[in-house]
C-alpha cells in the first residue's frame, strides 16, 4: 500500500512539473503556429489533417539549443504535404487517400514514416535542404 501511494505522489508531483502556467503558455503559442500551418494544408489538400507532438520536453529542449521552436521544426512537413496538394488533382487525391495526419518530434538523424495515414516525422533544425529530403520521400509513399 504504502509502495502505491508514494507512486501516486510521484506521478502527481511528476505531472504538476510538466504542466506549470509557463509551460501551457509555451506549448499554446506552439500549437498556435502549427495549427495555422495546418490550416493552410487544408485549404490545400481538402483534408483536415490531425497533429501531435512527440515527447514535448525533448523536443522543446532540442530545438531551443538551436534558438528554433517545435513549430518551426513540426511545419516542414505540414508545408511538403500541402505543397504536394498544390501540384495538381492526382497529387491531392493520393493525400486524401493516404495521410489523415502527422506526429512530431526530434531525432537526429531525422526520420519519416507513413503508418496508419500518419506521417510521423522526427526531425532536427541541424540537416539542411528539409524539402529536398521530404517532398521525394512523400512522393514515394503516396
Amino acid at each position: 500500500m504504502k509502495i502505491v501511494i508514494a507512486l501516486s505522489v510521484l506521478l502527481t508531483t511528476t505531472t504538476l512539473r510538466a504542466e506549470s502556467l509557463d509551460e501551457k503558455q509555451y506549448w499554446k503559442r506552439q500549437r498556435d503556429y502549427i495549427n495555422e500551418t495546418l490550416k493552410r494544408a487544408e485549404r490545400a489538400c481538402g483534408v483536415a489533417f490531425t497533429f501531435d507532438w512527440v515527447d514535448q520536453p525533448a523536443l522543446r529542449s532540442e530545438t531551443e539549443k538551436t534558438n528554433h521552436k517545435p513549430h518551426s521544426v513540426c511545419g516542414n512537413i505540414v508545408d511538403s504535404v500541402a505543397s504536394i496538394c498544390r501540384e495538381g488533382s492526382d497529387e491531392k487525391a493520393a493525400v486524401k487517400a493516404k495521410i489523415t495526419g502527422f506526429t512530431c518530434g526530434h531525432a537526429k538523424p531525422r526520420t519519416l514514416e507513413l503508418t496508419g495515414g500518419i506521417v510521423k516525422l522526427r526531425g532536427n533544425n541541424v540537416e539542411p535542404n528539409f524539402s529536398s529530403w521530404a517532398k521525394p520521400w512523400l512522393l514515394k509513399h503516396l
